[in-house]
C-alpha cells in the first residue's frame, strides 16, 4: 500500500471532514445563538456526560474486531460483535447515570432518563460507526458522518421553527432521534457486510481466542481512556468548579479550536484503516511522511488564526463570547499538537501495540492532573487550557522517544525533504490535470 493512496483515501475523508466540521461549525454557532451562553452550557454539560459515558464504554471492542479480522484471524465474529455491543450500551447507561450523581447542577439531574438513554444510543451508534472502518476506502464511514450533521441540522432548523424560545432539552430530544437514524443506517450497513468473508484470506489462518480479542481491545482502550482523561479533565473540572456559562464559554472555546484538527483526523483514520495488522514497514514510511507534511505547515495555520480571533469570535458568535478568546487561541496549537502526535502513534496501534500508545498517554497524564489543585480561579479557562497544551506537547515527547529506543527506529524529522515536496507538488498537479481532462471529456 503506497503513501499515494494513503493519501488519496485521506483526501476523500478530508473532504468529507471539512464539510462535517463546516456544517457541524454551523449547528455550533446556531445552538449558541440560540440558547446564549447559560443554555449553551447546560446543553453541553449534558453533552459531556453522554460523550464521557458512550466513549468509556466502547472498551476498544469494535477496533479489536477491525485488527484481528484484518489480519484474517478466525474467531466467532458474529457472536463476540452482539455480545460486545449488548456490553457497551449496558455500561454506557450506568456511566451516565454516575456522571449526573456526580454533577451538581439540579437542571441536568431533572433529566436523568433523557440524558441516560442518549448515552446508550450513542455508545451504540458509536460502536457501529467505529465498525465501519474495516472497510479500507472509508466510504461508509463518510455516509455516517454526513448523514449525521445533515440530521442534526434539520432536527435544529426543525426546533427552531416550531419552538420560540428553544430549550436545551429540545435539542438533546432531536439529537437522540439523530443518533437512532443513524443506527438504522449503520445496522443495513452491517448487515451485507460484516461478516462478509475476507477477499484475500490467509492460505493458514490462526485462531484468536477470546482472551486475544479482550487483550487487544482493553490494551487499545487504556489508550482511549488516558485520551479521554487528557482531553476531558479540564472540562469535567470546570464542571464540577466552575459556573454553568463559564463552562459554556469554555466548552465552545474547545468545540471551535477543533475545526483546524480535521486534517489530522482524517490522515489518522486513513492510516489505521489502510495497515491495522498489515505491513508494518510500509505503515512506519507512510506515517513518517504524514508527519513531516503536516505538522509544521498546521502550527503555522494556528498562529494566523491567534492573530485574527479577537475579531472572528465576536463576529460568529457575538460579543456576549468574546471573553472565550484567550482559551481558544491556546487550544488552537494544543490541537495541532496533539493531532501530530496522534500520527505519530498511529505506527503503535495498526501495528498491534497499542500497549505503548497506553504508556505514553499514563507518562503524560501523571504532571497535567498533579497541577490541576494548584491553578488559580480566576481566569481558569486560561490555565486549563495552558494544561491541556502541556498534556500534548508531553504525548510527542514521548512518542518521538519511543521510537530510537523502543522500536530501534531513527526520530522522525520535523521538516520534508525537497524529495518529498517536489512529490507531493508533482501528484498534486496531476490530480488537477486529471480534473480538467474529466471536466473537458463530460463536456
Amino acid at each position: 500500500m503506497s503513501f499515494k493512496e494513503i493519501v488519496k483515501s485521506s483526501g476523500k475523508t478530508l473532504l468529507t471532514t471539512v464539510g462535517v466540521t463546516a456544517i457541524g461549525f454551523f449547528i455550533s454557532v446556531l445552538t449558541a445563538r440560540m440558547l446564549g451562553p447559560e443554555g449553551r452550557g447546560l446543553l453541553s454539560g449534558a453533552v459531556l456526560i453522554i460523550t464521557l459515558s458512550s466513549s468509556v464504554a466502547a472498551c476498544g471492542l469494535a477496533f479489536s474486531y477491525i485488527y484481528h479480522r484484518g489480519a484474517g484471524q478466525r474467531f466467532r465474529q458474529k457472536r463476540f460483535v452482539f455480545l460486545s455491543a449488548l456490553f457497551i450500551a449496558v455500561l454506557a447507561a450506568a456511566l451516565a447515570s454516575g456522571g449526573l450523581l456526580f454533577n451538581h447542577d439540579p437542571q441536568l439531574r431533572e433529566h436523568m432518563l433523557l440524558i441516560t438513554g442518549f448515552a446508550l444510543v450513542t455508545a451504540l451508534q458509536n460502536y457501529l460507526v467505529n465498525l465501519t472502518q474495516m472497510q479500507p476506502s472509508l466510504s461508509f464511514l463518510n455516509v455516517t458522518r454526513i448523514a449525521g450533521v445533515f440530521f442534526n441540522l434539520a432536527a435544529l432548523l426543525l426546533l427552531y421553527l416550531a419552538f420560540r424560545p428553544v430549550d436545551f432539552v429540545y435539542v438533546l430530544t432531536g439529537q437522540l432521534a439523530c443518533a437512532l437514524l443513524l443506527i438504522a443506517l449503520c445496522l443495513n450497513w452491517a448487515r451485507g457486510y460484516v461478516f462478509r468473508p475476507l477477499d484475500n484470506p490467509p492460505p493458514a489462518p490462526r485462531e484468536a481466542s477470546s482472551g486475544h480479542l479482550l487483550k487487544y481491545a482493553f490494551n487499545q482502550h487504556g489508550t482511549v481512556l488516558i485520551g479521554l482523561a487528557l482531553t476531558n479533565f479540564d472540562k469535567v473540572y470546570l464542571l464540577k468548579v466552575g459556573t454553568i456559562v463559564e463552562f459554556g464559554y469554555y466548552s465552545l472555546a474547545f468545540t471551535t479550536s477543533r475545526l483546524i484538527g480535521v486534517l489530522f483526523e482524517a490522515m489518522n483514520t486513513a492510516l489505521y484503516s489502510r495497515y491495522a495488522g498489515k505491513d508494518e514497514k510500509e505503515l512506519t514510511h507512510s506515517i513518517n511522511i504524514a508527519f513531516r507534511l503536516t505538522f509544521l505547515p498546521m502550527m503555522a495555520l494556528a498562529g494566523i488564526g491567534a492573530v485574527l480571533s479577537p475579531w472572528l469570535i465576536q463576529l460568529v458568535y457575538g460579543p456576549k463570547f468574546a471573553s472565550m478568546t484567550p482559551a481558544f487561541i491556546v487550544l488552537m496549537f494544543e490541537c495541532v499538537v496533539s493531532g501530530a502526535g496522534w500520527t505519530l502513534a498511529q505506527r503503535f496501534n495498526a501495528a498491534g501495540r497499542p500497549g505503548l500508545v497506553l504508556v505514553r498517554q499514563l507518562i503524560s497524564v501523571l504532571p497535567v492532573v498533579a497541577l490541576l489543585p494548584f491553578l488559580p480561579k480566576e481566569n481558569i479557562s486560561v490555565y486549563l487550557a495552558l494544561l491541556m497544551l502541556l498534556g500534548a506537547a508531553l504525548r510527542m515527547a514521548i512518542t518521538l522517544a519511543i521510537y530510537p529506543y523502543v522500536l530501534k527506529e531513527p526520530v522522525p524529522r520535523l521538516f520534508p525533504s525537497r524529495a518529498e515536496i517536489q512529490k507531493g507538488l508533482s501528484m498534486i498537479k496531476a490530480r488537477l490535470q486529471a480534473r480538467r481532462v474529466g471536466k473537458g471529456e463530460a463536456v
